[in-house]
Order: C-alpha cells, then structure tokens, then sequence
C-alpha cells in the first residue's frame, strides 16, 4: 500500500514508524527543512520537504498513485485543505487529525470517514485510566462528549439478565458473549457477564448504568 503522511509532528512521525514495514510504500511530507532531515534518517520512508497543501508537492510525493493519505499536521486548517486536495486527486483512503473538537464537523461534511478527534482520544484514554477496574468502558466519544459509545458489562444479579437486548435511551450496537459477536435482533436477550457495546447520549449514561447495576456508577 502505498501512503503518503503529511506532517513530521510526533504524531506523523510515530504513524510512520508503525507503518514503516515492506508491506508499505511510505512518504512523509515535512514543511520544515531541519525537521526534515532529522525525519530523513530516522525512518525507513522517503521525506520531501515541502508544503503538503501544495498541490504539485503532493503529486511529486506520488498522490495520484497513492492509496491512502494521513494529514498529520498540527494545524486543522491545513488538514481540511489536505484532506479536500486528496479528495480531487481520487485518493480514497483519507485519515485526518482534528485538534479541537469543534473542528470535527468541517471534515465529516466533506465526507472525511477517517477522523482522528486528538482531543476525544485525550479525553476517553484519562476517563479509562480513572475507570480502571469498573465495568464500563469509554470507547469513542462525539462531539464534546455529548454521545459516548461504551462498553459494559452486565453484573450478576443485574434486573437485565433475560430482559431483551434493548435498553431506553441508548442502542446495542453488538453484544460480546463467550468470545462471540452478537448483533441483537428481535427475540434477543441479555444475558449475565454480557459485555453491551451502546451508544447514548451522556446525560443518559447516569440512568442507564443506575439501572444495569442498581445503584448511581457514572460520574
């Protein structure tokens, strides 16, 4: 595969060490020179220094041949022009990092299926760390956290068990059970240890894990 990352930020430098495999045809589009040639011998990848929202640079990178693309930058401005100049070039696999999340919208109005939302990550991975040892789990977070997708676990003794799988105010994407993937459908039902993937908004996450395990657990 062959994909083309533009910025040399920790972000696109880490990218580029992971993906730096035979498997992978790797660019990596840095804008400043210095930085760029720290970059050129530290990863097994070619390093073009240049602008990446430059057209004639992405195509010297190969972007008319390329099969993804990573816009890395720490600016979002310059990830939206990325990502609309791949877009024209018929790139069809686009990554994008988005630093605030108020940004988020702008990308996925232009059809960008691959948003990385820096902040939502931040903010998912600390609640986790808080959480550790419960039986919930951030999984992605939309927006400012308006909606959030977890995963939870049905305690035993919960007034779920036997219940079916469809909870008010939120939707079971998919149940986790004995190493199997459930899509709930009708006549499913909850089960005891069940791990629930659903998605609500968060003011209606306190009720609803109130509900699975009796008491208040959502903070």
């Amino acid at each position: 595969m062959k994909i083309i990352i533009v910025g040399g930020g920790e972000i696109g430098l880490t990218t580029a060490n992971v993906l730096s495999t035979k498997e992978h045809d790797l660019v990596l589009i840095e804008s400043d020179e210095k930085r760029a040639k720290q970059i050129a011998n530290m990863i097994d990848a070619l390093v073009i220094k240049g602008d990446g929202t430059d057209i004639s640079i992405l195509k010297d990178a190969g972007a008319e041949d390329a099969d993804a693309i990573v816009a890395a930058a720490a600016d979002d401005k310059t990830n939206l022009m990325i990502c609309e100049i791949a877009k024209s070039l018929g790139i069809k696999r686009i990554v994008a990092r988005v630093n605030k999340s108020e940004n988020e919208e702008l990308f996925t109005k232009l059809g960008i299926a691959g948003v990385v939302p820096i902040v939502s990550v931040a903010v998912t991975t600390i609640k986790n760390l808080l959480m550790a040892g419960q039986a919930e789990r951030v999984i992605y977070e939309l927006g400012r956290g308006e909606v959030q997708v977890v995963a939870i676990t049905i305690p035993k003794g919960s007034h779920f068990v036997g219940r079916p799988a469809d909870i008010k105010n939120a939707i079971i994407g998919v149940i986790y059970r004995n190493g199997e993937l459930i899509i709930p459908k009708h006549g499913t039902t909850i089960h005891e240890e069940d791990v629930l993937v659903l998605t609500a908004r968060t003011d209606h996450l306190r009720k609803i894990t109130k509900e699975i395990y009796g008491r208040g657990r959502w903070k």
